[in-house]
């Protein structure tokens, strides 16, 4: 069985919001020390801090600070291409907007927004809600 991992984010005004990973190890260890990967992966792409860490059982591996002016209002859509050949939305909640240009348009080729979406290569460690894994990271933009 796969461990499923829901990450609680803050903003600089202490308000919550969550994201909710598929991890492919079937152990709670292994699952831990993956999550600690993509969230250091993680640390680069939002502005949110992350709280704690839901498995089997709650964790605070790989917890980190918010950035002063944080907001969980402020996130950015991610289309990715699957390795079953569809193309899905992927939302990162508090994505850093000085990543982004004047447009709000993120680049795909970005040094840490491709190391965050290589956890999800079919080599990586997670899988998309589906299970699926991805083979590209098409575009990126922030939310309005």
């Amino acid at each position: 069985m796969a461990f499923k991992a829901n990450v609680l984010l803050i903003d600089d005004m202490n308000r919550n919001t969550t994201k909710r990973i598929e991890c492919e190890a079937t152990v709670l260890a292994t699952a831990i020390t993956d999550m600690t990967g993509l969230l250091s992966d993680l640390a680069a792409l939002t502005t949110l801090g992350v709280v704690k860490v839901n498995y089997s059982d709650t964790s605070l591996t790989g917890a980190f600070a918010e950035t002063a002016g944080s907001n969980v209002d402020t996130g950015a859509t991610f289309r990715l291409q699957t390795t079953e050949g569809g193309v899905v939305a992927y939302k990162i909640p508090g994505f850093d907007q000085a990543k982004a240009d004047g447009n709000g348009n993120i680049d795909p080729t970005d040094a840490d927004v491709v190391a965050y979406f290589a956890n999800f290569l079919a080599a990586g460690a997670f899988t998309l809600s589906d299970g699926e894994t991805i083979t590209a990271v098409l575009s990126g933009k922030m939310d309005s």
